[in-house]
């Protein structure tokens, strides 16, 4: 219901904020920051995310993944330097970080309207509804304003470098605003489902079902 609304703020995020601003610093970051830094600045990043992600898999019933944050937060956040060096994923404890959004969704909440907001980017109705909760977990929320907004602007800059090699398949897309909603759907259903995403089935195997029952 808001494409319209959507298609100019794809157009000013896409044509201005990422082409001179989002861009150019994110292939810097790329390019000049050693993988080490780069790794050890997302690492601590992440790690402050980690308590909300044990209590949100606890919300869906997944005891193990939340004893796994929890305990991801209390071995990094010690010997790994306060999240720096991932020491939990070297003693076989992977990352799943899990928002208040997911949780919804594996509810059966759905994603709601598509919004594409300015400089901010993509969004489902359900986030919007719900980012603002997994803020009041420690240590998230005993954040100031400016310590949010660096930590927003750090993992942003990251995940925005880790897109560097999609950069050529987005502009050669006929339609890169259908390309990046559609993509991003898909992103929320493979998060809710925990990448395994229910297959569905293709409009001709519908059409051979109802002919099948015709007969």
């Amino acid at each position: 219901p808001f494409e319209g609304f959507n298609r100019a703020m794809w157009d000013l995020n896409y044509l201005y904020f990422d082409k001179y601003l989002f861009r150019p610093v994110a292939h810097g970051y790329n390019d000049y920051i050693p993988r080490p830094v780069k790794t050890g600045v997302d690492n601590f990043v992440r790690n402050f995310e980690e308590p909300s992600s044990m209590v949100n898999n606890a919300l869906q019933g997944k005891w193990g993944w939340s004893a796994n944050a929890g305990g991801r937060f209390t071995i990094n956040s010690t010997l790994g330097l306060l999240g720096i060096v991932d020491v939990a994923e070297m003693m076989g404890m992977p990352r799943k970080d899990d928002d208040f959004n997911e949780v919804l969704g594996y509810y059966g909440v759905p994603n709601g309207p598509y919004f594409m907001a300015p400089f901010l980017g993509p969004y489902v109705t359900r986030e919007l509804a719900t980012d603002w909760v997994d803020g009041l977990y420690f240590p998230l929320s005993e954040f100031t304003l400016w310590q949010s907004g660096l930590k927003w602007a750090l993992k942003g800059l990251h995940s925005r470098a880790a897109a560097i090699d999609q950069e050529r398949l987005l502009d050669n897309a006929l339609d890169p605003y259908t390309f990046v909603k559609e993509a991003y759907f898909q992103h929320m259903d493979y998060k809710v489902y925990d990448g395994n995403v229910p297959q569905i089935q293709q409009d001709d195997a519908l059409l051979d079902e109802y002919m099948d029952e015709l007969e």
